[in-house]
């Protein structure tokens, strides 16, 4: 009897309680990953702002002569 209890709780622990997990760990995982692509983005975004200042606008001359 004590064998039949010990493998329906490890089922159960495996069929429902297991997968569960799974799922929270991704959507953690996915959740940083988001974060640092995020970051990434506005980091780049706020160098480009910079370099901009730093060397003004590019202006096209073909374009001006025409």
């Amino acid at each position: 009897m004590k064998f039949l209890l010990i493998f329906l709780t490890i089922y159960i622990v495996l069929r429902y309680v297991l997968p569960l997990l799974i799922r929270l760990i991704f959507a953690d995982l996915l959740n940083k990953q988001k974060k640092k692509s995020d970051f990434k983005s506005k980091s780049s975004n706020s160098k480009s702002k910079k370099s901009n200042e730093k060397y003004g606008e590019y202006i096209d001359y073909e374009d001006i002569d025409e």
